[in-house]
């Protein structure tokens, strides 16, 4: 039996699928976090390992044919070769197997079932446009939290903590998006300032948890949240925008990956209206294949191109 096997690994999880040449599923499971900018290159395999064995502690004769692993944190070739070597030390794949190591965001891209060419729009913590045609791919985003993530979640809330202190400063008047927010992070006066940004500075993951109640306030009308989001929109369109000029598609196709865009309301509304404006033909889809599995079937189709 043939066994591809695909990766989506994150910083919160990592999912693993084992398909057979047919591309039916024969095992999935979920471990602990492997993305290489969160966790150390022996905990990055050890989440793979521990997701992977139950499978092959029942069927210990079997090997995986191919592997295609999408993990955060993936930059350069180095990066790659490390976790690809990691890899091979397991006992779980034949001698000559195929272990291609990438950026989770081609998972997202293979989540649409574009394979050939296409374009990923991740907005979620984090924001990247990635795409890529016959020939060639490219990245736009996605430089990490100190670079800023513009369109993330990471970003709106950013804005909206700035927008809180402003507001309990005198800057803006307090409404009731700015005392939801101070709420969140433990404003209650303007003394308090210094240790939140202290407190949140470094918390990517915590100042992100604030984008539903920005979504939320945009959707009820409050003009500061869509603002935000105005920004926030007009950065994800920008990504994408890049990423389409330097790359050639037949199909115009843009999946968009992400709890942040595909939040219901303004921030959705107004991110497919700036896409479309890109160019009116791109056709705008939700994934509609596993991450993981996605990425199982493209380990297939790389062994199969051998």
């Amino acid at each position: 039996m043939n066994l591809y096997l695909g990766i989506d690994g994150g910083g919160t999880k990592t999912k693993v699928t084992i398909i057979d040449k047919r591309e039916q599923l024969i095992y999935e499971n979920t471990s602990g976090p492997s993305s290489t900018d969160s966790v150390s290159l022996d905990e990055t395999i050890t989440a793979i390992n521990e997701a992977i064995k139950p499978y092959f502690d029942k069927n210990p004769k079997r090997k995986i044919d191919g592997c295609f692993a999408g993990l955060s944190g993936i930059v350069f070739p180095t990066d790659s070769l490390d976790v690809e070597r990691g890899l091979r030390d397991l006992p779980y794949f034949k001698e000559d197997a195929l272990i291609i190591v990438k950026n989770d965001m081609e998972n997202s891209l293979y989540s649409g079932a574009c394979f050939e060419e296409g374009i990923a729009l991740i907005s979620g913590t984090g924001m990247v446009a990635f795409g890529k045609d016959i020939h060639k791919s490219h990245k736009a985003g996605g430089w990490g939290y100190k670079e800023g993530e513009l369109g993330s979640g990471f970003h709106l809330g950013t804005e909206a903590i700035r927008y809180a202190i402003r507001a309990y400063d005198g800057r803006y008047e307090k409404d009731a998006f700015a005392n939801e927010i101070a709420k969140s992070i433990g404003l209650n006066q303007p003394s308090d300032i210094v240790y939140v940004m202290n407190d949140f500075y470094d918390d990517r993951t915590r100042v992100a948890s604030l984008a539903p109640i920005v979504t939320m306030f945009a959707n009820q009308d409050n003009q500061h949240a869509k603002k935000i989001i105005d920004l926030a929109t007009d950065e994800c369109a920008l990504a994408v925008k890049a990423v389409y000029n330097y790359i050639s598609m037949k199909n115009k196709t843009c999946v968009i990956v992400g709890s942040l865009g595909n939040s219901r309301g303004y921030f959705k509304e107004q991110l497919q209206l700036k896409i479309k404006a890109i160019d009116p033909y791109i056709n705008i889809i939700n994934p509609i294949l596993d991450p993981s599995f996605a990425a199982a079937m493209m380990a297939k189709k790389n062994d199969q191109n051998l």
